[in-house]
C-alpha cells in the first residue's frame, strides 16, 4: 500500500530529519571533544609543567642578561670615551 503525502507534510519529515541530524551531530561532537581531552592530558600536563619552568627561569635569565648588557656598554662606552678623548688635541 502506498501514500501520497502533502508537500506540508513532506516538509515536515524533512525539517524533524534535519533536527535529528544536527543533535546527532552536536553529540559525537561532544562526546569525541570529550575523548580527545582525555587522551591528550598527558601531553597538556608536560607542556604546562614546561611553560611554567621556563617562565621561572625567564625572569632569572632575562635579569643576567640585562645585567651583562648593562656593564658591557659601559666597559665598551667607557673605553670608546677614553680612546677619542685621548685623540682629540684640547687647547
Amino acid at each position: 500500500m502506498t501514500r501520497n503525502y502533502t508537500g506540508k507534510e513532506v516538509q515536515q519529515i524533512i525539517d524533524i530529519i534535519l533536527e535529528e541530524a544536527d543533535v546527532s551531530i552536536d553529540k559525537a561532537y561532544k562526546e569525541g571533544y570529550k575523548q580527545a581531552t582525555v587522551e591528550l592530558q598527558p601531553e597538556i600536563e608536560y607542556w604546562k609543567t614546561l611553560y611554567e619552568t621556563r617562565s621561572e627561569h625567564t625572569m632569572k635569565e632575562n635579569l643576567r642578561f640585562i645585567m651583562i648588557g648593562f656593564g658591557a656598554g659601559f666597559i665598551v662606552g667607557g673605553i670608546s670615551g677614553l680612546s677619542i678623548g685621548f685623540n682629540i688635541p684640547i687647547n
